[in-house]
Parts: structure tokens; C-alpha cells; sequence
């Protein structure tokens, strides 16, 4: 049982947004189990020195602590005080007496003072699993689960006995049983809600970063989250990258090399040589459509692209509606929140071009393009009936090392309308969907294995 708690307990910190690694949590059941958990100010603090790593992170883990450990507090008068507060506000429990006439289980449990009924309800309580509850709608059914733990089953089928009794008396005493039940059900739904608090927070979290994910660009503006969740996404893919370029700097074992230096020592100890593969400096270019109908997917790959720049090299950039122009300096003097919005109001407009933009592109950067220029193109290649120009595309990709494109749009509308992505596609190494944070994210993925 205690295990378990504890378990729990860790859980409800991660929600809390306090990170604890399984090493950190293994070295926290350990001291528990050698320190003990009483006092209860003594247990706090061991798991505070062996799950808390700065001090900003304290005051939530005091606050979780608090919190799930509400009813474990043998010694906390403080605690005792409030609670016996609460239950005079809310009205006395039945006594004894008022209890007698009942089944052995029913007088049991409406016998109990305050004291032992807060007790049996976190006995109880403490033998459910609330890590489960994800949406605040579960909370009735945990609350109703918890009180048919207790044995509230039994007063139900007393008071529909007495309420069916042609008897005056025993009208009254249902009251007071039903009077009685929903002091009971509110402890329950406290503790339930305090639970939800606990575990839900981070079930919920959870789910609104999925729907975010999977959401089209066009309507994340209704998420006030969204920019942070943008900026993690791209933390954690660069951390993850970061990790694949440690792995890969030492290279691959080099077989001849390491048989060769271990005969001098009989092979005994054996010395590791690797061949180091050569990487060279790439470089991004990325043209966005800042056009009406795709804006909000180049505002987005934009801030997701400079959120990366640890892992990245230099990205150099594009911006073209009405008109096409470098915007690589707003990134540089600006936040990337900051940079989009005016990049947006300065090149945003309809009528795109894509064939005189591509003629624009060559002209500017085509001596710079070679075999380690990576360029990226978002838009939806709808070119308003104009000259395709696919040959400076062409050119492009000849140049480069990789010309990827992307189009917010579905496959199916690729060559609908004025879209001539037919036209385009040939030339470039993949054309993907970008729809969504999921669909930038799997590409930015792919990217940076690619550089």
C-alpha cells in the first residue's frame, strides 16, 4: 500500500510540473522506506531532498504534498482543527442512538463521529486508484465509488426501507439518514476533487497538447498555450537530436584499426579504435507563402524552425505574398513571436507569384546554392493562373543538395483550381503535408537527419 501511494505521489508531482526521473523516485522509496514516514514533517523532507533539484520547484512539491497526503496526517492538529471546523459548519453526524433499529452494517457506519468517519473514509480511499480520472465529469462516479467502498450501500437500502414505512417515525429517521448521507457525500466529493487536482491536472495538460498538436494551423489561434507549446516541441526535438549527434560524433567501430593496436597487447586489454565520418556545414533556406491562405502555417514553421537554432544551421529565409523579400534579419534583431508578426505585415498580401518568386530566388541566392543547401518551400503552389516557372525551380534543385515542399493543404487539392503542385513537385526530393504542429514536428524530425 505504501508502495503504491508513493507511486501515486510521484505521479501527482510530474503533473505538478515537477520533473522526478525513475532514478530520482527509486532514491525517494528508498529513504522513505529507511527513514520512515513519521513524524509527517520528517518524511516531507526527505522526499523534498531527494525529489525537489531547486527551489523554485519547492513550493509545488509542498503544495502536492499537502494535498495528497491530506488524510495521512496523524500529528497535524493544524489539519485536525480545520477539519473538525469544517464538520461543525456542515452539521453534527447522527449519534448512536439514532443509529439503532438499522442493520449491523448501517449502524456501524452511521455510528462513527467525525474523527472515525474521516477515517474510514480514507481508508477506503486509500484503496482506490485515482490516478485514472483524466476530465472533471469522473469526479461524481470516483465520489460514488468511494462511498459504496465505505458501505454507504447499506444506509441507501435503510433509507428506502424507512421511507416506504407507513410509520411517522421512521419518515423522520429516513431524513435524517438522507441529511446524514449528503454530509458524507460532500467529505467524498472534497477528497475526490482534491484527487482530480492531483492526478487530472496532468491527464489534462496532456490532452489539450494533443489537440493542439493534431489541430490545423488555422484554428490554433484559439489556444492561449500555444506558443509554449510550440517552443517545447521544438526543445525536446532538439534534445533529441542532440543526443543523436553524441551518439553518432564517435562513429562507427573501426574493425582493422582495433585488431591491429590490440596484438601488441595480446588483445588483453582490447583498444577501441572508430571511424569518425566527416560532417560538413549545411545550410537551410526557407521560402514561405505568407499569403492569406497559408500564413498561419509559415508563422508557425518560421517560429518552429529559429526555436532550434542549437541544432540547426543557419537558417536563412524567405517571405513572398505580393511581393518577395530576405527576412532572415528579423529573426536576428527580433524574438521569433515578434519577427513573424512583422514579417507578416510587411510581405502579406493575395496575388501570389511562385514563377516570379523562384525567378527572384535564383537571381539573388543562386550563386550561394550547392551541395550542402538544404531548401525548404511552404505554400500551397496556387499561382493565380501565372507562369509556372518551374525551370528556375529546376535550376534550384539542381544546385542544391535537397528541396523539400511544403503544402498545408490536402493531397487530394494539390492540382485543384490554379494549385499546379504537378508542375513543381519533380523537382524536389519530397513534397509532404503541413497541416498541423504533428506534421512539422515529424518533418523537422526528418530534416535534421537529413542535414
Amino acid at each position: 500500500m505504501a508502495d503504491r501511494r508513493l507511486h501515486e505521489f510521484v505521479r501527482a508531482l510530474r503533473g505538478a510540473g515537477v520533473r522526478v526521473s525513475p532514478t530520482e523516485a527509486e532514491e525517494a522509496f528508498r529513504a522513505a522506506a529507511l527513514i520512515g514516514y513519521y513524524p509527517r514533517d520528517q518524511f516531507r523532507e526527505t522526499l523534498a531532498l531527494t525529489l525537489v533539484k531547486s527551489q523554485q520547484e519547492r513550493p509545488d512539491f509542498d503544495d502536492c504534498f499537502e494535498s495528497f497526503f491530506h488524510f495521512e496526517s496523524a500529528e497535524d492538529d493544524d489539519a485536525e482543527d480545520d477539519d473538525a471546523a469544517d464538520q461543525d459548519a456542515e452539521g453534527e453526524p447522527l449519534s448512536p442512538q439514532e443509529g439503532q433499529g438499522l442493520s449491523e452494517q448501517a449502524a456501524e457506519l452511521v455510528a462513527q463521529d467525525a474523527g472515525q468517519l474521516e477515517q474510514t473514509l480514507a481508508r477506503n480511499a486509500g484503496e482506490m486508484d485515482f490516478t485514472d480520472m483524466q476530465v472533471i465529469t469522473q469526479q461524481g462516479l470516483y465520489a460514488r465509488r468511494l462511498l459504496m467502498n465505505m458501505g454507504m450501500g447499506a444506509v441507501d437500502d435503510e433509507i428506502l426501507r424507512l421511507d416506504a414505512s407507513p410509520r411517522g417515525g421512521d419518515q423522520r429517521r429516513a431524513g435524517e439518514l438522507r441529511e446524514w448521507r449528503q454530509q458524507v457525500r460532500e467529505l467524498a466529493v472534497r477528497h475526490v476533487r482534491r484527487q482530480f487536482n492531483l492526478h487530472g491536472r496532468a491527464h489534462g495538460r496532456a490532452l489539450r497538447e494533443e489537440t493542439m498538436r493534431a489541430a490545423p494551423f488555422r484554428d490554433l489561434r484559439e489556444f492561449k498555450q500555444v506558443q509554449t507549446l510550440v517552443r517545447c516541441m521544438a526543445r525536446r526535438l532538439a534534445s533529441l537530436h542532440q543526443r543523436r549527434q553524441k551518439k553518432a560524433k564517435r562513429g562507427t567501430l573501426d574493425a582493422r584499426r582495433t585488431l591491429a593496436s590490440s596484438l601488441r597487447y595480446n588483445a588483453v586489454p582490447v583498444q577501441l579504435h572508430w571511424r569518425q565520418k566527416r560532417r560538413l556545414k549545411s545550410k537551410v533556406v526557407v521560402i514561405c507563402d505568407v499569403s492569406s491562405s497559408v500564413r498561419d502555417a509559415a508563422r508557425f514553421l518560421l517560429q518552429f524552425l529559429y526555436a532550434m537554432t542549437d541544432v540547426l544551421p543557419r537558417v536563412r529565409s524567405f517571405a513572398f505574398a505580393a511581393r518577395f523579400d530576405e527576412v532572415t534579419d528579423d529573426f536576428d534583431r527580433y524574438s521569433p513571436d515578434v519577427a513573424v508578426g512583422r514579417i507578416l505585415d510587411r510581405v502579406s498580401g493575395s496575388g501570389t507569384d511562385y514563377g516570379t518568386m523562384f525567378e527572384e530566388f535564383v537571381a539573388l541566392c543562386g550563386s550561394e546554392i550547392d551541395r550542402h543547401t538544404t531548401v525548404i518551400i511552404l505554400g500551397d503552389a496556387r499561382n493565380n493562373d501565372l507562369p509556372a516557372g518551374e525551370q528556375h525551380l529546376a535550376e534550384v534543385s539542381r544546385r542544391a543538395k535537397q528541396v523539400f515542399w511544403l503544402n498545408p493543404e490536402p493531397p487530394s487539392r494539390w492540382n485543384s483550381g490554379d494549385a499546379i503542385m504537378a508542375r513543381y513537385q519533380p523537382y524536389c526530393r519530397a513534397a509532404r503535408r503541413c497541416a498541423s504542429l504533428n506534421d512539422l514536428s515529424r518533418f523537422t524530425d526528418y530534416l535534421l537527419k537529413s542535414v
